[in-house]
């Protein structure tokens, strides 16, 4: 057996083989480069392979029941470009097809050039697995029973952490604004510094501790995606992509111009949320229609495999016999695919735009994988059974993560609109009571008597707390905060939801309008509550 020396030249050579073949050039230094490279790109492809391991070990033992030779397997595996991780198998049948070596030690030679611990883990498993002669179909099956058990007790504990640090967050928030109020009472009442650097450092303070507390959410909330990236796209999804590239950037336009034209910054906002709220709105219709369709594919998938292994019809035949009653959001499409297959269209373009249609990342990875595994030979009954159970699964994971982001939210945006509100209504008291003392002291000469006796000192009656704000600087911290809150409460909402990025013009317009809403009303209600005709006039 070849040493270990020998087997990291000839990954070399395969790697080399695969740039020549791609028309690249080498880089400097690429020996020495490359493992470096290799080792960073697995890194930072970490989180997408912890969530694709358990697609990859579901379709290798979905296809293991076809009873097919191990280097099918590895090949088979290997072409499934939309697994993150078929490129490390395809390494592994590179090196066992053009360089003689056993599986179980191309294994071991890949597994030591992953940064991902379970590819990792799971490799070397698999590389013990065939070294002590074990068939692949029974370490494969195991292996899917462990991933499973693994990826839920990993999402329902990223569940538990997630609520945890939302409720952290929201007294997080609170306490922001308490502080965020306190150092605008101490710089304007006490003189306590500069003003210019306390209210900016204030922001940027809020700013950097809702930046750590939206990272920390978004780094424990549970890792899936839900929206594919296929070819075809879902109707809601053909939509956004083509809003998106006329609201957002025409949205940021009329936003800037306002901004120069100096209007109200609550009129910018308003303006800006309703700009990216179409967006948002058709996105949430689209994850709710997503939602359905992975619950009902289930059903689907396991009524199909039935048909097909019970019947002993083929996929075409079986979809006919499947009852449309029982498959809810799907039936439209599922008709769709039967006539175009009957109608003998490419049955790989057929499934490619079923899949697409439904905009769904479950449904896009289990279609292949049972169509795949049903053409190879593989037992329709039991492929049927393995997609529906992982299908559900993560499909009632799902159900237990809206449970909890839904209540976060409904929480944060009105905490949003209180807190903007409250920032808002002290800054604005304090500018009519500046203003207010301001013109006492210039508007009557009975203010300072100097030295005739009985005169009234504006001192002496404590309104010099007052003296010397600027109005301005109050103006853009205020505008300053709310901002940051927008951007805060934002960022948190998307990521205690999850899903595609489009809900960040969802909870974008919701935040901005609402914080819009907060510059222009309240200010005009401070204005009618704070209003003292006899002082604003000019006399006692």
């Amino acid at each position: 057996m070849q040493d270990v020396g020998s087997a990291a030249a000839n990954a070399k050579a395969v790697n080399k083989k695969a740039v020549k073949a791609k028309g690249h050039q080498p880089l400097p230094f690429e020996g020495i480069l490359r493992p470096i490279i290799t080792y960073l790109q697995s890194y930072a492809e970490s989180g997408r392979i912890d969530i694709d391991l358990m697609y990859t070990v579901t379709y290798m033992n979905t296809i293991a029941t076809a009873d097919l030779a191990r280097d099918e397997i590895f090949r088979r595996v290997a072409e499934r470009e939309d697994f993150v991780c078929s490129k490390y198998f395809k390494q592994v049948y590179m090196l066992a097809k053009n360089w003689n070596y056993e599986y179980a030690y191309a294994c071991q030679i890949v597994a030591k050039s992953v940064a991902n611990k379970r590819l990792k883990d799971f490799l070397m498993r698999l590389a013990n697995a065939m070294s002590s002669g074990e068939p692949e179909s029974k370490f494969l099956e195991s292996e899917y029973l462990t991933m499973m058990t693994i990826y839920k007790n990993e999402y329902e504990r990223s569940l538990e952490s997630l609520k945890k640090w939302t409720d952290a967050y929201t007294a997080l928030l609170v306490s922001m604004a308490f502080v965020a109020v306190t150092m605008l009472l101490s710089v304007i009442l006490y003189n306590l510094g500069d003003p210019f650097t306390m209210l900016m450092l204030t922001v940027l303070l809020t700013g950097g501790v809702g930046g750590i507390a939206v990272f920390v959410i978004n780094a424990e909330a549970p890792k899936e995606y839900k929206t594919h990236r296929a070819r075809y796209l879902s109707i809601e999804q053909k939509q956004i992509k083509d809003m998106q590239n006329i609201l957002i950037p025409g949205g940021l336009l009329l936003s800037a111009l306002l901004f120069m034209l100096n209007v109200n910054i609550g009129f910018i906002l308003i303006v800006f949320g309703m700009c990216i709220a179409p967006i948002g709105f058709i996105g949430m219709i689209d994850d709710k229609n997503i939602d359905r369709r992975d619950r009902d594919f289930s059903q689907f998938i396991k009524m199909l495999g039935s048909m097909c292994g019970g019947m002993g019809v083929t996929v075409k035949e079986g979809i006919k016999k499947v009852d449309q009653k029982s498959i809810g959001s799907l039936d439209t499409m599922v008709q769709r695919v039967y006539v175009q297959l009957m109608m003998g269209m490419d049955p790989k373009i057929c499934w490619e735009k079923f899949v697409g249609s439904t905009g769904s990342e479950l449904i896009h990875k289990f279609t292949y994988i049972f169509l795949d595994s049903v053409e190879m030979g593989g037992d329709p009954v039991k492929i049927g059974k393995l997609v529906n159970s992982s299908d559900l699964e993560i499909v009632l994971l799902r159900m237990k993560r809206n449970l909890t982001s839904s209540s976060f939210t409904s929480l944060a945006i009105p905490l949003h609109i209180s807190m903007s509100a409250l920032i808002i209504f002290i800054v604005e008291i304090m500018i009519i009571f500046s203003t207010m003392i301001s013109k006492l002291y210039s508007s009557t000469d009975l203010m300072d008597t100097g030295g005739v006796s009985g005169g009234i000192s504006i001192s002496s009656m404590g309104f010099n707390l007052f003296q010397n704000v600027d109005v301005t600087l109050l103006s853009q911290y205020m505008v300053l905060m709310v901002l940051v809150l927008t951007l805060v409460n934002t960022l948190a909402s998307k990521c205690a939801v999850g899903g595609d990025n489009y809900k960040l013009c969802y909870y974008g317009a919701i935040m901005c309008v609402s914080a819009g809403l907060c510059l222009i009303i309240v200010p005009v209600l401070v204005q009618s509550i704070f209003n003292f005709p006899t002082l604003t006039a000019g006399g006692l």
